[in-house]
């Protein structure tokens, strides 16, 4: 009898399943699979597994990225390295030691900063 496991790619439950049962995780319908299908299978919920974790992981560092408060720029650094608590903004010139860290909250500023450059001009 060949394995029965979740046809799911999206879903993380690996294991075998009886004929007529669902699967726990995403109620899909059990699906019977010959040993070359199988090993397909389970090699595309690795890959959708890992790029999930990559999107989690990429969204984590953009929460740690440091934004310039003034225009929501991330190409914000240190004034002078010995004083790390200097920022400097390389695209509107801001200079201070508030930044802004999130990056849902610095695409809020850059709007603002884009539309109020955008009404001057």
């Amino acid at each position: 009898m060949s394995p029965r496991t979740c046809p799911n790619t999206e879903c993380e439950y690996n294991k075998q399943l009886q004929p007529k049962q669902r699967c726990p995780l995403c109620n899909e319908a059990a699906q019977e699979f010959k040993s070359e299908g199988f090993g397909s299978l389970l090699e595309a919920k690795g890959i959708f597994k890992r790029l999930k974790e990559n999107r989690e992981k990429h969204k984590r560092d953009l929460e740690k990225a440091k934004y310039c408060p003034k225009c929501g720029s991330p190409e914000i650094n240190f004034l002078i390295y010995y004083s790390p608590s200097i920022w400097k903004c390389l695209n509107c010139g801001y200079e201070g030691v508030f930044v802004v860290e999130g990056s849902e909250f610095a695409a809020k500023i850059r709007k603002r900063y884009l539309e109020t450059d955008e009404k001057t001009t």
